[in-house]
Formats: structure tokens, C-alpha cells, sequence
């Protein structure tokens, strides 16, 4: 900044400078001719107006050098842009791909994964087969490819080998956790994709009332209202929009990554229960155990890039052995029933994770200073994982801890 008003500084002095010059020598060169009387004092004027005429022709030269610099720097921007993507498009030599076939079907045949430069596998020897109408839910721990293979059916990763085997991606519907909320009307938010859809008022009142979205129409003027959406609507009001698209299009297929991770639980299980009444088939990422209720199927990731296909009530089980079994193994695992005449909240509260209030904001959607409000009045917050929080006033605690 400095150098930039020391320029502009410079800038003015040589152009206030030499126009002081050229006037000054102007009237050297003509006072001796006015003096003899050669030229009369209106020729003195009309020199004196032409030199700075010509002044004024070279500023704006100058000025434009300095227009003319950014432009360069807009070029060079631009280049280096075109460089990136460059780059990123250029398919690595002598790797292999997964192979995608259109059919009319979700399956994956000894699909190994991996991520775009080639460094990582991700899952490895995949084999299902999504039957019609069913649901798929993938779980996992974090970071291990969940949302990479939903990736891999939109055609964005194909790193890897295998066959993957799924419908045209216009009968699909991604929704994803943030919905993509377009510029346009409540009438066009509902239609996306096809915008150019009839449907009348009634009918589109009547998808928001199957949403939970009734009272939006009470804060804008009607259907064809255009509003900035994405700042007026909740996230949790966005994912009930985006489920209301779903309503809408009747998609043969649906991919939902966390598309309820803002939701509460009665509002996730109605969406879910109107998912399963279109007959559509979906595949879904998400962490709430409220999710199994709403599939046929689990897919589980593990660390070690390999995984397992199982049935719902199969998983149940397995994760009801392997509690009992890190029970019967852990004998410090002591169940306290003295602290019966406690509140019922107080018995909930597991103080085993306490986080402050910017570990909280990492973990939700709320600002500091919402989660600050929240906690001073005693109200809950449910992060991105499904997992409910509420603030200790202990002053020995003075931290959110796990309901």
C-alpha cells in the first residue's frame, strides 16, 4: 500500500510539474514576439490553451500505462488459472479407470476406489448390487470414503479399476447436505431441476405441507416472490426444501449425502417414510442409528480399505455384541445407581467429552456467538454427527458435555 501512494504521490507531482513546464516555456518562447508586437495577446492565449490541450493528451497516456499494467495482471491471473485447470483435467499416463455403464440399475462390480492422484485407496473389490426400490445406507468413520463413492456414481472420481453400473445421471437426484439453492423464485426453488414444470399453486402447497414447510408462504408474498433464499432459509429448512424437489421430480434414483443432518428426528422419519412411499431407489451416507429404521441394507466402511455389505437387523446385532463384548473386557465400566434421586437430565449428562464453545462451533452449523446464547439459556445443540450437547453451569465444569 505503501508503494502504491508513494507511486500516485510521484504520479501527480510529474504531471502537476510538467505542465507548469510546458506553460512556462511557452510563454518564454512567445513574450518576445508579443514584446515586438508580431502577435497580438489573443494568439498568446490560444498557444497557452493548445499547450494545455497537449498536457492533458499526455496524462491521460500516462494514465493509461497504469490501466493498461492491471490488465496484466488480469491476463497473468487468468493464465495461471487456465494453467490449474489444466492440470487437474490431465488424466495421469498409463493408470487405469473405472469403467461406467448406463443401465437401469445401481451396482459396482470389484470396484477399487482411489482417490485422484492415485495415492490412496479407498475402498477396494467392491461388489453390490442396489436391488429397485430398496435403501443402501453407508457408514464409517470419518474421512473414509463415504461421500467418495457417491462421487464415483456422479462420474467425478473414476480413479481406480472395476466396472460401476448405474441409470442415465439425468433420472438421478443428488441431495446433498448443503443443498444447492438457486437464484429464482419459490416457484423455480420447488420445479429444480426442471424449472420449466406445471404444477399449480395447490399442488405446490401441497408438497410443503408434506415437508414441514407450510409456513413459508407466511413470510414472502407467494410463489413467484424472489428472494435471496439462501439467507433467509435455516439449513434445516434447505434440506426440507431439497426433499420437497424430490417430492416434485418422482426421481428412479437418489443419492442423499447426510441430507438430514440438520433436521430432528420426527422431521427426518417423515422425509424418510415419503422417500420410501415413492418407490425410489436410494443410497444414503449418514451417522444417526434413526437412519437404519428407513433402509434394507448397510454398507460399512472400514479403516483398512475393505468393508462389508450386510442387512439392517444383521448390523444391529453385530454392534449389540461388540458392546457387550468391550463391556465384559473393560471391568472399569461401573454402572452407578446411587444417583436415583437425581433429575432426570443430570442422570443423562455424560461428562466423559467436554468441549468449549469453539470446539462446538466446529462441530455445528452456529456461530460463537449463538452457541454463547444457547448456553446461557440452558437450551441443547446437536452437531453435525447426530450427537447432543448441553452446557454444565458447574463452575467446576463450565463445559458443553454429551447427552
Amino acid at each position: 500500500i505503501k508503494q502504491k501512494i508513494d507511486w500516485e504521490r510521484s504520479k501527480e507531482i510529474f504531471n502537476r510539474g510538467y505542465r507548469g513546464a510546458i506553460e512556462f516555456i511557452t510563454l518564454i518562447v512567445l513574450s518576445p514576439l508579443y514584446i515586438k508586437g508580431e502577435i497580438d495577446f489573443g494568439q498568446v492565449g490560444q498557444a497557452i490553451a493548445a499547450c494545455y490541450m497537449f498536457a492533458g493528451a499526455l496524462e491521460e497516456l500516462i494514465r493509461e500505462f497504469g490501466v493498461s499494467g492491471r490488465f496484466s495482471s488480469y491476463v497473468e491471473r487468468l493464465s495461471e488459472f487456465s494453467d490449474a485447470l489444466e492440470a487437474v483435467t490431465k488424466q495421469p499416463e498409463n493408470v487405469s479407470t473405472i469403467k461406467t455403464i448406463e443401465e437401469n440399475h445401481l451396482a459396482f462390480e470389484n470396484v477399487t476406489l482411489q482417490t485422484p492422484n492415485y495415492e490412496q485407496v479407498i475402498v477396494e473389490d467392491l461388489s453390490l448390487n442396489v436391488q429397485p426400490g430398496e435403501g443402501l445406507l453407508i457408514v464409517g468413520p470419518s474421512g473414509r470414503g463415504k461421500s467418495s463413492l457417491l462421487r464415483a456414481i456422479a462420474g467425478l472420481w473414476n480413479a481406480g479399476t472395476g466396472r460401476l453400473v448405474r441409470p442415465p445421471l439425468k433420472e438421478v437426484l443428488f441431495l446433498p447436505q448443503r443443498p444447492y439453492i438457486i437464484l429464482g423464485t419459490l416457484r423455480e426453488q420447488l420445479l429444480y431441476p426442471n424449472t420449466n414444470r406445471q404444477m399449480t399453486d395447490a399442488e405446490l402447497k401441497d408438497v410443503l405441507q408434506q415437508v414441514n414447510l407450510q409456513n413459508l408462504l407466511s413470510r414472502v408474498e407467494g410463489f413467484d416472490t424472489e428472494v435471496p433464499w439462501e439467507n433467509i432459509l435455516s439449513l434445516g429448512e434447505q434440506q426440507r426444501l431439497a426433499f420437497a424437489r424430490l417430492l416434485v421430480t418422482h426421481p428412479n434414483f437418489t443419492i442423499l449425502d447426510e441430507a438430514t443432518s440438520a433436521l430432528d428426528l420426527t422431521n427426518e422419519g417423515s422425509l424418510y417414510q415419503q422417500l420410501q412411499d415413492t418407490k425410489t431407489t436410494f443410497i444414503s451416507v449418514g451417522h444417526r442409528e434413526s437412519l437404519f429404521n428407513y433402509h434394507q441394507w448397510v454398507l460399512e466402511l472400514a479403516q483398512d480399505s475393505s468393508w462389508q455389505l450386510v442387512s439392517v437387523q444383521d448390523y444391529r446385532l453385530q454392534k449389540a455384541k461388540e458392546i457387550v463384548t468391550n463391556t465384559s473386557e473393560n471391568p472399569e465400566i461401573i454402572i452407578d445407581n446411587s444417583s436415583q434421586n437425581q433429575s432426570q437430565d443430570e442422570s443423562e449428562i455424560s461428562t466423559n467429552k467436554r468441549l468449549s464453545h469453539k470446539e462446538m462451533n466446529e462441530l455445528t452449523y452456529y456461530s460463537v456467538s449463538t452457541i454463547r446464547s444457547k448456553a446461557s439459556k440452558g437450551e441443547s445443540i446437536t452437531t453435525r454427527d447426530g450427537l447432543t450437547y448441553r452446557y454444565d453451569k458447574d463452575p467446576k465444569v463450565l463445559k458443553w458435555v454429551r447427552v
